[in-house]
């Protein structure tokens, strides 16, 4: 998933895949981040 950093709407790599290049599928904006999982990664200590 990413979204968008001007207009905040969230999208799917194919949904992106529409216009030529990296831009928001709404907006147009070329500026996207990708966003992580919900997850918590646990890491044990030494």
């Amino acid at each position: 998933m990413y979204k968008c950093a001007k207009c905040g709407k969230e999208f799917s790599k194919e949904e992106m895949e529409i216009l030529p290049g990296v831009k928001c599928p709404y907006c147009g904006w070329r500026i996207v981040i990708k966003l992580r999982a919900p997850t918590v990664k646990r890491v044990r200590a030494i």
